[in-house]
């Protein structure tokens, strides 16, 4: 799958204001340490505030989130968990955690994650296209299809859920389908490689041989070497 999971970082207004106090800087600190991509010294500081403040839902938020881009995906868990304990109805932290646990490979407790956050917001298309990758990563191609298409339908001009969805179709052996899906990721977005390459993929197995091989050319002239090497040995 092309679609790579992102976290959600977000921007607070705080309902309540500190009187300049040592919370104050060090969550704010962190937030400007972690825009700068300094991840550890970001945590450092969101680790004060907790010490100081053992129920700011943001400095948990916030230090899964750096934890996240540094790949420590356990210890984010462990943040946004203890995040939920604190408030419950906190969606983000269980997208994040949902997406933490299928880096780390648990997708059974990721597709719980992004099924909690469905119930919280219905109308949140993310965590349609994130479930859906994630059956995709458990063979449950039909339960990726119904996600993506619901995802699709909340948001219809987003290339990657066509193409991802193609490649669903593709694993179901529908090939028209999932040409159909990679042509619409490809009018939506433009210049993909991959969109066409897979496009190419769905019509050698539809014996549209002429057509793929003008797929893999077009994929090699964007910068795609396997393309390249599939179109000298399939198309000469």
């Amino acid at each position: 799958m092309r679609n790579i999971i992102c976290i959600v970082i977000l921007s607070f207004t705080f309902s309540y204001i500190y009187a300049q106090s040592a919370t104050e800087d060090y969550l704010n600190r962190g937030i400007k340490k972690h825009d700068r991509g300094n991840y550890q010294g970001a945590i450092n500081d969101y680790s004060k505030e907790i010490a100081l403040n053992p129920k700011n839902e943001e400095a948990y938020f916030y230090r899964g989130n750096a934890k996240f881009d540094m790949e420590d995906f356990a210890g984010a868990v462990k943040d946004y968990t203890e995040l939920i304990l604190i408030n419950s109805s906190y969606i983000y932290a269980y997208y994040n955690r949902g997406n933490a646990y299928y880096e780390m490979e648990k997708y059974q407790k990721a597709i719980i994650d992004f099924t909690k956050t469905i119930e919280l917001e219905p109308e949140n298309f993310d965590s349609y296209f994130n479930r859906a990758n994630t059956y995709f990563k458990l063979g449950n191609y039909n339960k990726a299809l119904e996600d993506f298409n619901k995802g699709i339908e909340l948001k219809p001009d987003h290339a990657d859920g066509f193409y991802d969805r193609g490649n669903t179709y593709f694993f179901l052996s529908n090939y028209e389908n999932a040409i159909i899906d990679f042509t619409k990721a490809i009018e939506i977005e433009g210049e993909v490689f991959d969109y066409y390459f897979n496009r190419a993929l769905a019509k050698f197995y539809l014996e549209m041989d002429n057509e793929a091989c003008n797929d893999l050319q077009k994929a090699s002239d964007l910068g795609d070497n396997q393309a390249e090497a599939y179109f000298k040995e399939l198309c000469h």
